[in-house]
């Protein structure tokens, strides 16, 4: 049986949130990320695991940053921030 590991304590980050204009405790995180065009077009360049960037540094990202369940929802949608799961989702066919 394997040792049990400790998870790393990530320390919490502050920024301004997009909801209320203040800077407050980071509870949630949306990523935008744009569409590449496999034809030509704007290309996201291919990752291997040595040379894997953050979403962050990909460049056309746009991450906002909220501190609440209410404002994220508000600005992207009831239900977007929410996993609505079933034990049935996840068994095997």
């Amino acid at each position: 049986m394997p040792r049990m590991q400790k998870r790393p304590f990530v320390e919490p980050i502050r920024r301004k949130c997009e909801d209320t204009g203040t800077v407050k405790q980071v509870n949630y995180k949306y990523y935008y990320i744009p569409p590449f065009d496999s034809q030509g077009g704007t290309k996201l360049p291919t990752y291997t695991p040595k040379t894997r960037k953050n979403r962050s540094e990909i460049p056309g990202v746009v991450v906002k940053y909220y501190h609440t369940l209410e404002g994220a929802e508000a600005a992207h949608g009831e239900g977007s921030f929410t996993n609505n799961y079933t034990e049935d989702d996840f068994l095997r066919a």
